[in-house]
């Protein structure tokens, strides 16, 4: 009696299991799956090439490579705004006195309708940055027409098609490396700078630029 008992109730969880199991695929099936793909960009392009790695005097950036500051990008024009948080001066030579001022710029694309302005305080060692109108959206014939593919692989690994990064990202002249803008990455280093990053409910994105070694008094 107690075996027939006990197979009577082996025989009802393992039903209950079959129950469960079927729920959850129907369930499942009524879902639209998520979209986690991967995104791998490839280059059309060499090392010479490159934005970045290259030493085109035609890039407006190459007059700030080697400099302990960072800057502003579109991804989809390549257009770029510098931070001064550390000065130099004509020669390149690094000003370690106080500034005495506090600087504003200024970086649009019109067709996107988008807009970044910063204010830049060499003095306290940081820069507020406003980004409007971001699309999260970059182009992908022009990043893999601008960036070789050792460059591109430094970053493409955090680019996922559920989360797509900002077209802005942060340039380090120093190191000469981009960081993305992704709400999953809401503090990163770029060079020797922080950047804390506020995602806002449109799309804006504040950042707080500063910087993160001793400097002069």
């Amino acid at each position: 009696m107690k075996k027939c008992i006990l197979s009577a109730l082996a025989g009802a969880l393992a039903m209950l299991a079959v129950i469960i199991i079927a729920a959850t695929i129907h369930t499942n099936k009524d879902q639209p799956p998520k979209d986690y793909e991967h995104i791998d960009y490839v280059s059309t392009i060499t090392g010479a090439e490159c934005y970045i790695c290259s030493d085109n005097g035609d890039y407006t950036v190459s007059a700030y490579w080697g400099e302990d500051n960072v800057g502003i990008i579109n991804l989809n024009t390549f257009e770029m705004m510098r931070l001064e948080i550390n000065r130099y001066g004509e020669h390149g030579e690094l000003m370690e006195e106080p500034a005495g001022y506090m600087s504003s710029i200024g970086l649009s694309d019109k067709e996107a309708d988008s807009y970044a302005h910063a204010y830049c305080f060499p003095d306290n060692a940081y820069a507020s940055v406003q980004i409007t109108g971001v699309q999260y959206a970059i182009d992908r014939d022009v990043i893999q027409s601008r960036l070789c593919q050792t460059c591109l692989d430094s970053i493409n690994d955090l680019w996922f098609t559920d989360q797509p990064p900002a077209e802005y990202a942060v340039i380090s002249f120093e190191d000469r490396t981009v960081q993305l803008l992704l709400n999953a990455h809401p503090w990163f280093e770029a060079g020797n700078f922080g950047v804390d990053c506020e995602f806002k409910d449109d799309g804006a994105i504040d950042l707080l630029i500063h910087y993160c070694l001793n400097r002069y008094e």
